[in-house]
This record gives structure tokens, sequence and C-alpha cells, in this order.
């Protein structure tokens, strides 16, 4: 083929034309179908992962950006309340009439649920003044006319009626504060007109509306403001003044910054398995590029002998590699693209507890870049190899290299010195790791490099026992193994690397991901397991949304079957950049703190420490972030005023990303001023069954409509199911990286075992018939497998380590490593099933292949 190609040019012209290197692309594959495409799938798939996670991280963030600005419009500070209760509405007028204000505005901001004909949903309701106008929020210029038109109820956006079955003039439920009140759809935001905000859990309407919905008579929890030009600091100064120390003054936009920072340690775990995974598809795309490599060798040493100077074959090289490279990542892209819709693009459900997210996807031109030129890369890399053979100073030492038995052979100084690489970056990864845990991402890459440097000296070793056994069992499979995986060991290599990288990825990434819902789980029965009934106005797996009941707790109490009734509460406090989740237990509970997601200090002195009042257990990124230890105070703004805590422990972040701070309900309502419950804890008499406990509850309740009665193992499903999906992203990640390195691999296998056709006819001259021939081929692939799962499963394991100590130390969530051997063993099985099961045909019909054959080549 080489010989074809050389002849067709002129080595005597010093440029080539671009016709011409264009004809000699599309020559060579067509010649070399199988090679290209093995190499563009590898490279595609490698892309793929590249560009879906990168695009799914970005969206977050990016769509509830275009939503606060939607909102906020035009304004540049805000006067926010610090609890769901509000401030006087009388406030918005004093601010309108400040001077250096241009325009304000108020809102009334809650989370309610909306009960359709169809469905049920949670979202924010947003209470509205004419002031939006001047503001020029939610994309409005006249307000009622020629944009939003509230028709006497509530305008949803396009998602949220979809879900819940609501068209314009539908009567829908508002459920809020434990109470339901009905009002009219007055309209339907669509995506053409309103853009991120047709697709945000939000609800809008008039502020008079919204005050009747939740029952807030007269009150707002925001003032959104526009200074005049060059007035920022003057009115800033006065909003602090009306402020006092019981409201917060902070810029228009802060919803943002704080949901930034609530998303970091979600983005930071995302970030660490995207990194594996981005990392593990560029060198898959590399390996897949690798098995390329001697062909290529043979095509440049031709080109020398024909008198082409090393710039010539520069040229050819790279007009390949690039095209090559340039096709494989666009179809990538594409497939990046399917991916980030439908397998990544999921908002994770505990934020959208305190977020209005949306989930409009977001596509960042870098996103694009970088994932072609990841691909690009990629391939360049692999395809520069041939270019030592330039060196040379006779053209034929090039042609020496590349032909004979062992053309294909590794190194062997090379092989030791892989592997002494190896062993370096093992070491150099774990001192850095655990002196900088913020490098375990660059730790996990380079384990990854490391597991590939040790494919080599573990082939090697393997290949000299088999030989030994091939001496000493007589199986014509077996012996036929031996020789082929000795006579090609860089193409083994090659294969052995891509299912290396493929179970090294699955495993670190699963495990640290199985550890992250292992933890969270225990947080999630122990908080509540504490009663056998539960009663919640929602599905806000926080306990943050307060509600009133029609009946007093003592009445309840008093109903047959039930032995105690205990209030808690709770609630989210913007502090800094940080919206904690502020958790406040009764006294009378026994699990004050949740042992599980103890950290420091001592848990029977904290528990007595939290039950006298005037202490709080942090969590672990408030308290580094302050330099906080147990027996510290520190500062808290709440809606009375700041008040003074001591730290009796340090926890995790028991899952809010953002931190929590436990104190109890004597505290709560004090500081808060509120004696509202956000969740009621009903224990039962001894053998009354949880069902019969519901029911009697319900009924004390008088089956109150905006409230939810549920038992205990009702309430841990719901809670797991929705922290499940809140981590989905990372299983997604594991499995697709799973399943997509699989298939790498058997698609590699299989043109590998495609393109040996010629060989294998000529084993047939040797006497080796056909189910011979396939059934050393299926033991060729299984060694090559065996070798890269090995190895990868090893080093994956150490990743897996590493992952979970970072998502502790870095993020907060509780990750405990646990060494899951059976998920090991899980992911091994898939990895060689599905590689086994696809080229189990591709080496059946190799092995047909006609005597004859081996005189074409």
């Amino acid at each position: 083929m080489s010989e074809q190609l050389s002849n067709r040019l002129n080595p005597k012209i010093l440029g080539i034309r671009l016709s011409m290197l264009l004809h000699i692309c599309g020559r060579r594959l067509r010649l070399h179908t199988g090679q290209e495409l093995l190499a563009g799938s590898g490279i595609a798939v490698g892309v793929a992962l590249v560009f879906g996670v990168l695009v799914a991280n970005a969206s977050l963030t990016s769509s509830a950006g275009d939503l606060v600005h939607q909102v906020v419009g035009s304004a540049r500070l805000q006067l926010a309340a610090r609890s769901p209760a509000g401030f006087d509405q009388r406030l918005a007028s004093t601010v309108a009439t400040m001077p250096g204000v241009q325009a304000s505005a108020a809102v009334l901001r809650e989370n309610v649920a909306l009960v359709g004909p169809h469905g049920r949903q949670s979202v924010q309701l947003l209470g509205l003044t004419p002031g939006v106008i001047a503001l020029g929020s939610l994309g409005t210029r006249d307000f009622g006319q020629g944009g939003l038109r509230f028709g006497g109820g509530i305008v949803l956006p396009s998602t949220i009626a979809d879900a819940i079955g609501a068209q314009p003039n539908t009567r829908v439920a508002v459920l809020a504060y434990g109470a339901a009140r009905e009002v009219n759809t007055g309209g339907v935001l669509t995506s053409s007109l309103f853009g991120t905000l047709s697709s945000s859990p939000v609800a809008i309407a008039p502020l008079a509306t919204v005050q009747r919905l939740t029952g807030l008579t007269r009150r707002v929890t925001l003032i959104l403001v526009r200074p005049r030009p060059g007035a920022d600091r003057l009115v800033r100064s006065e909003l602090l003044r009306i402020a006092g120390n019981r409201l917060d003054v902070v810029p228009a936009d802060n919803e943002l910054r704080l949901l930034e920072a609530a998303a970091k340690p979600n983005d930071q775990s995302t970030a660490l398995f995207s990194a594996i995974s981005v990392m593990v598809g560029f060198l898959l795309a590399l390996c897949a590029m690798l098995l390329t490599v001697p062909e290529r060798r043979r095509f440049t040493a031709d080109l020398r002998m024909q008198g082409y100077d090393w710039r010539q074959v520069l040229m050819l090289l790279g007009t390949e590699a690039l095209a090559l490279g340039a096709i494989a990542s666009a179809v990538g892209v594409v497939l990046g693209e399917v991916l980030s819709r439908t397998l990544f693009h999921q908002v994770p459900a505990y934020l959208a507890f305190a977020f209005p997210i949306g989930s409009q996807q977001t596509v960042h031109p870098t996103a694009v870049v970088f994932a072609l030129g990841c691909g690009v890369l990629a391939t360049l890399l692999a395809s520069s190899l041939p270019v030592f053979d330039l060196s040379s100073s006779r053209p034929r030492d090039a042609v020496y290299r590349t032909t004979g038995s062992d053309s294909e052979s590794f190194d062997g100084r090379a092989t030791l010195a892989l592997a002494g690489a190896g062993v370096l970056l093992v070491l150099v990864v774990t001192a850095l790791v655990l002196l900088v845990p913020r490098l375990t991402i660059a730790g996990g890459v380079a384990l990854a490099l490391a597991t590939l440097c040790m494919i080599p000296i573990v082939f090697a070793g393997a290949a000299r026992a088999l030989a030994h056994l091939s001496e000493h069992i007589r199986s014509s499979a077996l012996l036929l193994s031996a020789r082929e995986l000795s006579a090609a060991s860089t193409r083994s290599i090659a294969l052995a690397g891509i299912a290396a990288l493929a179970v090294y990825g699955s495993v670190a990434v699963g495990g640290a991901q199985h550890d992250l819902l292992h933890g969270l789980d225990q947080a999630i029965v122990q908080e509540w397991d504490t009663a056998e009934v539960w009663v919640t106005p929602s599905a806000n797996i926080f306990d943050a949304d307060g509600f009133h009941t029609d009946t007093p707790l003592e009445a309840i109490a008093r109903a047959p079957g039930i032995a105690s009734v205990r209030a808690h509460q709770g609630g989210f406090l913007d502090v800094g950049r940080r919206r904690l989740w502020i958790r406040a237990t009764p006294v009378a509970n026994s699990t004050m703190i949740l042992s599980s997601q103890l950290l420091e200090g001592d848990l029977a002195r904290a528990t007595a420490l939290l039950r006298k009042g005037g202490w709080a257990t942090v969590s672990s990124g408030f308290a580094s972030e302050r330099g906080l230890r147990p027996g510290d105070f520190f500062s808290l703004p709440t809606p009375s005023g700041p008040v003074r805590l001591g730290v009796a422990a340090v926890t995790t972040n028991i899952g809010w990303p953002s931190g929590t701070i436990t104190i109890n309900t004597n505290d709560y309502g004090h500081y808060w001023q509120s004696a509202e419950p956000t969740t009621l804890a009903i224990g039962l008499q001894p053998g009354v069954a949880p069902g019969a406990g519901r029911r009697a509850v319900e009924k004390a309740l008088g089956y109150q409509r905006g409230l939810r009665v549920l038992t205990s193992g009702e309430r841990i499903a719901e809670v797991r199911n929705t922290v499940g999906q809140g981590v989905k992203s990372l299983g997604q990640i594991a499995t697709l990286l799973l399943v997509a390195a699989a298939l790498a691999v058997a698609s590699a296998l299989s043109a590998v075992i495609l393109q040996r056709r010629p060989r294998l006819a000529s084993l047939k001259i040797q006497g080796y018939d056909r189910g011979q021939l396939w059934r050393a081929l299926l033991l060729e692939s299984a060694i090559v497998l065996g070798i890269g799962c090995v190895v990868g499963a090893v080093f994956g394991v150490y990743g897996h380590a590493l992952a979970s100590r970072a998502l502790l130390l870095t993020t907060g969530f509780p990750a405990p490593f646990s060494f899951g051997s059976l998920r090991i063993f899980v992911t091994l099985g898939l990895v060689a099933g599905i590689a086994m099961a696809v080229i189990a045909v591709p080496g059946l019909l190799a092995a047909r292949v006609s005597a004859r054959a081996s005189f074409q080549e």
C-alpha cells in the first residue's frame, strides 16, 4: 500500500500540493479503514466524555445566573430579611424616598408547593410590586401590559405548568405554612419570550396575591434598589442604617454568589470525577491512536526510501493526524452534547430546596474548543512517534525497525524505565495529596499515568509466564497466544492500557460515589429513625419550611397510640458567602448530634453543651474558614441580631454543601423569634404499628391538606431518593465511563483481530484449523484484558481512597472509605464481559479466513 501511494508522488517536488495531501489521506483511509475507524472511535469516545461533563458542570450556575439577572433587573443593592417571615412592608416606602434611590421594588419570596390537576411541584413563589417596571426585571417593560399578564392569579413557567397540568385559567392549590389556598393560573411563560425563567422552578404573582396565599400580610422578604449614578455608597450607608443588626444589605445578585458557594462542593466532587473521566477519555484516544503506530512507521519508512525529506514527511503525517483528529473530535462533541442533555443534565435536587435553579442547558464556546483540542492533541501526540525515525542517518534504518517478526516488540529498557516512573509517580502522588488535599484531582490524573506506566512490566511478566506454561501444557491455543503476544507486545500493551484506564476510572469514581452515598445514608437513618411518624409541610429534606397547625401539639399527643410529640425547627441563613442550614433539634431528642457525622469533639460533652444552650455544632468548611475548634466562640447574625455561640463540636456538612450549624430549638425560637415547627417527630406507644400511628396523627390533624404525614420508613425512602438524585450525575459518569471504555476496548480488539486476517491465513497454511485459531484469539484477548483489568483495579482502589478523602476534606461531604470487593469484581466482569461478547463474532469471522489470503500482503 505504501509503495502504491509513494509511486504516485514526485519526490523531486520540494513542496506538496494541498490536493495531493488530501488524496493521500483519502487513499490511506480507504486502504486502512479499520485502523482509522478504530483510532477515530477512540478519539470520539474520549472527546464525548470530556465535552459532556464540561457542559453539564457549567450549566448549573450559568442558568441560575441568567435567572438571577432576570429577577433583579438593573438593581444593584438589596435589603434582605434573615428569615422567611420577612419584615414590615412599610420599609419599602421608606427606601423608595431615600436620597440617591432612583428605583426600588419590594419582593416577597417564599417556598411553596403547587398542586394542579396532574401533579405537585415545589417552587419559589415571587410576589412583585409595580416597581419592577423601572428595574426592568423579568424581561418586562410593562408590568401587566405587553409583559406579564397575571389575570388575577399567578404566572407559571411552562415546565412547571406542564408538570402539574395547568393551563391559563386553571385553578391550582398553593400549599404554604401548612395551609392550602386556591388561585387562578393567569398565564404561562414560554421560552421564546422569557428564556431561562420559563424553565425555572418559580411562580410569579402580584405582591398582594402572594401575601394572601402565604398568610404573610403586609410582609416582604427583600427590597431591590437601583441607586442613582454615583450614589451607591450613599444609598448603601442609608440602607445599613435602616437595616440595623436585623437585616442584611447585600449586592442585588447576592443569590448568585450564594449559589456559587453552595454549588462549589458539588462542583469539586463532580470536578474530581470529571477530571478522572476527562483524563481517561484523553488517554483512551491516545491509546487508540497508538494501535496505528506500526503501520504509520512503515509508511514513513517507505516515504524516506522514495526520497522524501523530513519536512515533507512531517507535512504528510501532520495533515493526516489533523484531519483524523478534527473529524473524530467533531463527532465526539456531537456525542457529548447528547450525553450532557440525556444523562448529565440533572439539577442537584438538594440545591433546588434553597435556590431557584433552572434546567436550561448552556454550552460555552470554551468547552467546545477544549474538547476539540483534547482530541486533536491526542491524535498529534500518538501520530508523532514515527517522527523519531527521521533522526536516523540512513533511511533503511527505519525499514529495519519497522519490519520483521519483532516489529511491534516493546523495548526492555523502556519497560524498566516506565515501571520506575510509575513507582515514582505513586510516591509523589501520595506525598502531595497527604500534604495538600487540594491536589487530589492532579493526583488522580498522575495515578492514571502511573497505571499506564506499569502495564509494560506486568505484561512482560505475564508473557514469560505464558511461555513457560506453553512448554508444559499441551494446548495449541495457549502456545499460539503466547507466541503472538510476544511478537506484538506494543499492540497488546496499548490494548491492555485501554482496559486498565477503563477499570481505573470506573473503580475510582464508582467507589468514591458509593462512599459518599453511604456516608449520607448514615446521616439520613440517624436523623429520621428517632421517631416512628413525621409531619412535614413539604418534601424539603432540610426541614426549612415552617408551618401552622390547626390542632395544638398537646391535642396530637393525646391521640390514641401517640406517646410523644417533638417539634423540630430550622431554616437557611445567609452568612457572608454561605447559605447555612440551621438545624434546630429539641433538647429531648436522643440524637441532637449525629454521631456518624462527628469529626472533632466528644459526643457526650457536645450533646450536653447543646442541651444547655448557647452552643452549636458547626460543619468543617465553616469551621476551617473561620479557624474554629471545639471550645471556641463565634458570632452568628440572626433575625433578632448577632448572637455569640460556642463551638461544641465540628461535624461534616450533613449533606448541605454550604455548611450546617446545629442548635437546640429553645435557642432557635428565641433568636429567630418563631415558634413555628418545620417538622413534628411523633413517638408511638409500644405495640402500635407505624401505619396505625400515621392514621391516628392524620385524624388528629383533621387531614390538614397542607401537611404530609409519613412513617419513618417512608420519610427515609423519600430523603434517600432525593439525595440519590443529587449525586446521580456522579454515578452516571462512572457508568458511562465504564460502558464507553468497555466498548472502546471491544472495538479496538475487534479491529486488530480483523486486521490480522493475513497473519491468520498464514497460520492456516502451517496447519492450524478454524477452531484452534478462534480459541487462540479469544484466549489472547482474555489475557490482554486480564492484565489491563487487574492493573487498573489495583490503582483504581488507591484512586478511590484518595477521592473519598478529598470529598471529606475539601467539600465537607461525609465519605468514609470502604473497600468494596464485590463492586470491583462487578466492574471487572462488566468490562471483560462486554469486550469478550463483542469480539467473539469478529474473532470467528477472522478465524474463517481462507489460507489464500496470506498471499495478499
